[in-house]
């Protein structure tokens, strides 16, 4: 899976360090990146590491709304070839699509949809992943992913409002993660409907919004520069990628969210027979059932780690049958109760 961002990412991070009066150094090399990501844009980083920078800023820093303040001052420009494939929209829906689309080309930290949630707007839902494993979850230091969620979600709100002006707002932003102390930089960014502890990270957009021409004009094309840098990303990513794998994990955490899955299920969502679905991931090395189970995993970390829901709740949010099932699910996979596993790490 593709774990790599261009180091530009990293621009709006370091300028706020320095403002702090810290050495940006110290947290680039804490957190395992190269010294050359202070110095080129185009280095390709690790995205796991940039999310582990941000919470790391925020704890030394003291200063919940890293991430948010990093998206004033960073837009969705400095994501490299992503962006300059969503320069080629001509509404801000399509801008949004092709972001949607050619996300996991871009990263494997974040995938998202676009679908149609009610008849007046448009539902953007996205998908945080972390590659997680038994070792890794029984350690004390947990890394959260409230930030980069934050950033991503300012910076695309700060991207829409040069199309749809400076006040702009979604109708509505949830998120997964617990409601911070303080509301009003939430507020200021993202207007008063704000829901925490929700089952997917989204915003939605009015259809009328949605249809609204980009700032941009037909001169902004891709360049032939900008056509190498997708090139270049690209290639260096295919080693990494393994699409059909994403694809199937995808389409499960969106169905767990929502009502459940099966290998059937899942394999319907894809257009093929069930025994082919399998055997295809068996050519991959893995089964329906380990990611069915990664992604359960996944997503009960994040919510005992992120979220204020209980115990029960979680169990349920994640259909298993009740508490006690999850609470050994959870026990087998990591060696902690969901309980012990959020003490542990608070």
């Amino acid at each position: 899976m593709a774990d790599l961002v261009p180091s530009s990412v990293l621009e709006g991070s370091i300028d706020l360090i320095r403002r702090a009066g810290r050495d940006p150094v110290e947290f680039v090399l804490s957190v395992g990146l190269p010294l050359e990501a202070l110095h080129s844009p185009h280095t390709l980083i690790s995205s796991i590491a940039f999310s582990r920078l941000l919470e790391m800023a925020a704890k030394e820093l003291d200063e919940r709304f890293f991430g948010l303040k990093v998206s004033k001052i960073q837009g969705l420009d400095s994501s490299g070839s992503l962006w300059l494939v969503a320069r080629n929209a001509r509404t801000v829906g399509e801008e949004l699509v092709l972001l949607a689309e050619n996300m996991a080309l871009h990263t494997g930290l974040v995938s998202a949809t676009v679908a149609a949630e009610i008849p007046v707007g448009k539902l953007v839902t996205v998908n945080f992943h972390t590659p997680i494993s038994a070792k890794s979850l029984a350690l004390k230091q947990q890394i959260r992913q409230v930030q980069v969620i934050e950033l991503f979600f300012g910076a695309a709100v700060s991207e829409l409002r040069r199309s749809l002006g400076k006040q702009w707002q979604p109708d509505y932003v949830q998120f997964m993660h617990a409601a911070p102390d303080d509301m009003q930089p939430y507020r200021e960014m993202f207007g008063e409907r704000i829901f925490f502890d929700q089952d997917v990270n989204a915003f939605q957009i009015t259809n009328e919004d949605f249809d609204h021409p980009t700032y941009r004009t037909a001169s902004g094309v891709v360049s032939a520069d900008g056509l190498a840098l997708i090139k270049r990303e690209s290639e260096l990513r295919a080693v990494y990628t393994t699409t059909f794998v994403e694809r199937v994990r995808r389409i499960i955490r969106i169905l767990i969210d929502r009502e459940g899955c099966t290998a059937d299920t899942v394999a319907h969502e894809l257009g093929l027979p069930t025994r082919t679905l399998r055997y295809r991931l068996a050519q991959k090395n893995t089964s329906y059932q380990v990611i069915y189970d990664e992604s359960r995993l996944q997503l009960a970390r994040h919510y005992l780690l992120n979220s204020e829901l209980g115990i029960s709740a979680i169990a349920e949010r994640l259909h298993f049958t009740d508490s006690a099932a999850f609470a050994n699910f959870f026990k087998r996979q990591t060696g902690l109760t969901p309980r012990g596993f959020r003490n542990r790490t608070r």
